[in-house]
């Protein structure tokens, strides 16, 4: 029960700080979304900054985890092309609002995102890549991230379409 209030109230967070914004967001109103008490919320995070920080911390837990996960499974670039794409689109609606917000500035993790990308686009390349395998993985690694200027354009909501036609893109840029 306490993972899932946990989750519920990472949810309604999630929510309201896209609807509202981070500042305009109080803990009352996180509990009130979730049914529960501002203690019940303070039972899970200490305050708001922990809520916005852990809902940030996400996405690049996410990528971590597909790299180790492509690695391990050998997955194909179709594979991690539609994960890091779905991923961002999920995530990337938060980091947009954040990102416009002054009052969240510091709570926006300074992880290593070049490590991150370098190493997505070596997947993507394959193993013992030509010079053009190279560039071609950076072209299809650079389509795929066209999904933050698409939230932008669709007010942080990416439908399959969308994402499909990104994924095709990306591929074709890889010569798949």
């Amino acid at each position: 029960m306490t993972t899932r209030r946990r989750d519920e109230i990472l949810a309604a967070a999630r929510e309201l700080f896209l609807r509202r914004g981070y500042a305009a967001t109080s803990i009352a109103d996180i509990a009130a979304a979730v049914g529960a008490s501002k203690a019940a919320v303070f039972y899970h995070f200490k305050t708001k900054d922990s809520i916005a920080a852990e809902l940030l911390e996400s996405p690049s837990h996410a990528v971590t985890r597909l790299i180790e996960r492509a690695r391990e499974q050998r997955l194909g670039p179709a594979q991690i092309l539609t994960e890091y794409i779905d991923g961002a689109a999920e995530t990337g609606a938060l980091f947009i609002a954040f990102a416009t917000d002054p009052s969240v500035a510091d709570l926006i993790p300074q992880h290593d995102a070049d490590a991150a990308c370098r190493q997505i686009i070596e997947l993507l390349a394959g193993p013992a890549p030509t010079p053009a395998d190279r560039v071609r993985a950076r072209a299809a690694f650079a389509v795929a991230q066209t999904v933050v200027s698409a939230l932008q354009e669709n007010a942080g909501v990416l439908g399959a379409e969308v994402r499909d036609e990104i994924r095709a893109a990306a591929l074709r840029a890889l010569g798949s």
